[in-house]
């Protein structure tokens, strides 16, 4: 089962010198065709999410966003197991 992923490299703000939490929305598209929109809050690093798009057309994907601190994110598509959603087992 293929699903899109999501890689959040960073996500924070900035406040008075220490890291607090930001918030973001992420659009993915396939090609120029927008799949689905992500909202998310808080403080990461290097964190992965799997997110279903029965609309994905196969063309190639990217990722763009507004946040309100610091923010650098990639997308690409992955293969996760039909029974567990986690890696997929040989």
């Amino acid at each position: 089962m293929e699903r899109i992923k999501l890689t959040i490299h960073h996500l924070h703000k900035i406040i008075s010198g220490e890291k607090q939490d930001a918030q973001a929305v992420a659009r993915i598209y396939a090609g120029d065709e927008l799949l689905l929109t992500e909202t998310m809050t808080g403080q990461a690093v290097h964190f992965d999410r799997f997110i279903k798009a029965d609309s994905d057309t196969g063309k190639p994907l990217r990722v763009e966003w507004d946040c309100d601190g610091s923010a650098e994110m990639s997308v690409s598509r992955a293969e996760v197991c039909p029974c567990c959603g986690g890696d997929v087992h040989y």
